[in-house]
């Protein structure tokens, strides 16, 4: 195993060894190989919570899951590069930690054990409010790389711009059209619209491979989430600013990503300070 912390870029997926967290493990395979950079699996032993006892059984259970991961990988037949890292301290300290080289981090619809008692969106805020490269919140319902939309959710703040920056770029990735959704209802009386729709002629010209279209919608964003699926409209993924990720996993924003099968990708705070 390398030092978890050294400059090469990866996908690192937090694992705990649950169902959840092996999910966002088979996620995150596409994005690493997309990117060609090895997907990186983390596991986080909190040294204050055990004795040595303790510590000693989870490092053996670490290995354990660890190992069966890495089979389940195998077993898609995709030749993705892996490797794997047990560290010792607070799961979301490991992750913090690395993404400061990491192209992505990813984890499951329900947290990471024992990170902040398994609630999610505490976990993901956490995790949103520093890190260092954009984290993905695989649900529940997911499973291969599915069609549809990647959806940007902007305004016309400089978030707004790296938003769109990075869900086009991961709208190339995967071939996809992107659609950017200004859902501000507000934004007409500010001008904020109009300002989006002229900057589409760069986001257009930096992406010329990408149909890109902007939409406004005056309602939640869970809402049109919730009326893409109702039409049976696509959307395959969801790129947001942390600003917006505690709505998002709260319940109703939980259901409405489970049910479209949508991974939420939350931009880089460090990006647009």
């Amino acid at each position: 195993m390398r030092d978890p912390y050294s400059p090469s870029p990866a996908v690192v997926v937090g694992f705990d060894g649950s169902r959840s967290a092996m999910q966002a493990a088979l996620w995150a395979i596409d994005e690493a190989m997309d990117r060609n950079v090895e997907l990186q699996l983390v596991y986080a032993i909190d040294s204050a919570e055990n004795d040595g006892s303790d510590r000693t059984a989870e490092l053996a259970t670490a290995e354990r899951v660890i190992h069966q991961a890495f089979t389940a990988i195998e077993s898609t037949g995709k030749p993705v590069k892996m490797e794997a890292d047990i560290v010792h301290c607070h799961p979301i300290t490991a992750l913090m930690d690395a993404s400061h080289s990491a192209s992505m981090l990813c984890v499951g619809s329900t947290g990471l054990k024992r990170a902040v008692k398994g609630r999610t969106g505490s976990t993901a805020s956490a995790l949103a409010a520093c890190a260092h490269c954009p984290i993905a919140m695989v649900p529940a319902s997911a499973g291969p790389r599915p069609d549809g939309w990647v959806l940007a959710v902007v305004d016309g703040s400089l978030a707004g711009t790296a938003v769109t920056e990075l869900a086009a770029s991961e709208a190339a990735l995967r071939g996809a059209p992107l659609r950017v959704l200004n859902a501000d209802a507000a934004a007409d009386r500010n001008g904020v619209a109009a300002r989006l729709d002229h900057r589409l002629t760069a986001w257009r010209r930096n992406h010329p491979d990408v149909d890109i279209e902007f939409t406004t919608f005056r309602g939640s964003t869970i809402t049109y989430l919730e009326n893409l699926h109702r039409d049976a409209q696509p959307v395959q993924l969801l790129v947001v600013d942390p600003g917006r990720v505690d709505e998002l996993l709260l319940p109703r924003g939980r259901t409405a990503l489970d049910a479209t099968r949508c991974s939420l990708l939350v931009s880089d705070r460090q990006c647009w300070l």
